[in-house]
């Protein structure tokens, strides 16, 4: 695998401006050939930009030159919103995330962007070819959507572009990213399952889903549990595939009366099968509530919010030319909102 672990600073409008002992302003109306700004201070900005390198960033042109026209943004350039899925998983995937692309692709347009699609998947391309292929495409900046474990991998030379990705799964490199806040989710969605009276709450997820959101739903269930009553704490379930035996013997050992969780209609069928009423019994609350989720209640993550994030962290890396990996990473995060819903009664 290829990698940059630089970004490629470049000299910036400002630092032209200082070293030259004139106003940013000044700087960008020089380079422009401003009448308004004479002859002398025009030549004088042009050597220094010169001599520190400074290179002016199109795209940033041709932006400030429509708002100067008070024109909306044109066409400047165009990402890439890449996944790895093969063609079975791919289906689900646009299932599931189908308001991530959707929130990505309308804030890209708006602001002068055209948002492909991608899927690196094919087992043979290498990180060369699959460079060369975004490279032939005119790709600048990528935006990397979430990918099915941890131990999945993408190949490319990060060097060569700008990268976001949202959430946590892609790990082989350190990079900005966007993210639901999986922690206060989970924190919000426990307030109102203690507001509703239940006392035992319990966590059920798959193994991979857990590392894919760098555990912060088990810690924020930890946290949680250990500012509780002593002896209601019910230790998470783990599962490393669908399982409802495992699942009837958690719940008939631990006996939770709310659990908090993803896949919630198999959840349901498995407590149909205990003989379990809900929300009478056992309270279900799902950390991931989809708009198709009616009657469930739960957090909604916001994912056409978190796309709309990730194309305005990329166009910034784009219009400062934040090349490769950064030296710092920085991670933007979505908080979700609570949805009420019959599967969690009122206060009682």
């Amino acid at each position: 695998m290829l990698r940059s672990s630089m970004v490629h600073r470049p000299v910036t409008m400002r630092e032209v401006a200082r070293r030259a002992g004139v106003h940013p302003a000044t700087v960008s109306r020089a380079l422009r050939n401003d009448p308004r700004i004479t002859p002398a201070q025009r030549a004088l900005v042009r050597r220094v930009a010169a001599e520190l390198g400074y290179r002016a960033n199109p795209l940033i042109a041709a932006l400030m030159s429509a708002r100067r026209a008070g024109r909306p943004p044109t066409y400047q350039a165009t990402f890439a919103f890449v996944s790895k899925y093969p063609a079975p998983q791919a289906a689900k995937f646009r299932r599931d995330y189908g308001d991530l692309l959707s929130g990505a692709r309308q804030r890209a347009l708006s602001q002068g962007f055209r948002l492909e699609e991608f899927n690196l998947h094919d087992p043979s391309l290498t990180a060369r070819r699959a460079t060369t292929i975004l490279q032939s495409r005119g790709i600048q900046g990528l935006i990397l959507a979430p990918l099915h474990s941890v131990r999945d991998t993408l190949e490319l030379d990060w060097s060569q572009f700008s990268s976001v990705a949202v959430g946590y799964s892609v790990t082989q490199v350190g990079i900005n990213r966007v993210a639901h806040n999986h922690f206060s989710g989970l924190l919000l969605a426990a307030r109102h399952c203690r507001a509703a009276g239940r006392r035992r709450l319990g966590l059920v997820l798959q193994r991979r889903v857990d590392e894919k959101v760098e555990r912060r739903w088990t810690a924020a269930m930890l946290l949680d549990q250990s500012l509780a009553p002593t002896g209601d704490a019910v230790p998470p379930l783990l599962l490393e595939a669908p399982d409802s035996a495992t699942l009837q013997r958690w719940f008939r050992r631990h006996r939770p009366d709310a659990i908090l969780g993803l896949d919630i209609p198999q959840l349901l069928e498995w407590l149909r099968h205990l003989g379990c009423a809900v929300p009478h019994d056992v309270a279900v609350v799902s950390l991931d509530r989809r708009p198709g989720d009616r009657g469930i209640a739960g957090i909604r993550q916001d994912y056409a919010t978190i796309g709309a994030h990730a194309v305005d962290l990329l166009v910034g890396l784009i219009h400062r030319n934040e090349i490769g990996l950064p030296r710092t990473p920085s991670t933007l995060l979505t908080d979700g909102q609570w949805q009420p819903g019959r599967t969690l009664d009122a206060a009682r």
